[in-house]
């Protein structure tokens, strides 16, 4: 009976010192500041939303010279996105579509980097005045690629199709 009685305390005591391990671990000061907090606090309640890829096509002398591919991605505080009587979305696609086509800094010569904090800037100050309001609070770039007519042609030449048997679908 002597046995089972330290066996019991043993199991209630090793239950008692790892709750208040747990206990600690989940209280303890980990270091952080309040500008750390306020930082978090920042991110808190935005909602990022990721628009279909456009397709931009780069004309030059009367010519297609390519397409643009670009993905944005966009935020917006979650709660004035459900607030907002009309989605921001296609305002956001628009007026990256037009500061791509008409990015004067695009020479097919010469390709040379785009400065996107000006472009994602620009976006974001062009959305925000035609909706009224300060909705969207950052636009991002998550891809942005060039493909040339050439390499177009290139391609479509290369994976004709002969035996039809060969096509495999996909379907969900």
């Amino acid at each position: 009976m002597n046995g089972i009685v330290k066996t019991v305390g043993l199991g209630a005591w090793a239950s008692l010192v790892a709750l208040g391990a747990t206990y600690a671990a989940a209280t303890w000061n980990s270091g952080a500041t309040v500008e750390i907090v306020r930082s978090h606090k920042k991110l808190e309640g935005l909602e990022t939303r990721r628009p279909a890829a456009i397709t931009v096509p780069m004309i030059a002398g009367g010519k297609l010279q390519g397409y643009v591919v670009a993905k944005i991605v966009f935020t917006a505080n979650a709660q004035d996105l459900h607030d907002f009587p009309v989605d921001p979305q296609p305002f956001v696609l628009d007026e990256a579509f037009r500061r791509i086509y008409t990015d004067g800094k695009v020479e097919f010569d010469h390709l040379s980097k785009y400065n996107l904090d000006d472009m994602t800037t620009g976006i974001k100050d062009a959305v925000n005045a035609r909706l009224g309001t300060d909705l969207i609070v950052d636009v991002l770039i998550d891809e942005l690629n060039y493909v040339d007519t050439n390499s177009l042609k290139q391609t479509a030449g290369n994976t004709a199709v002969t035996d039809p048997a060969s096509v495999s679908s996909h379907q969900p």
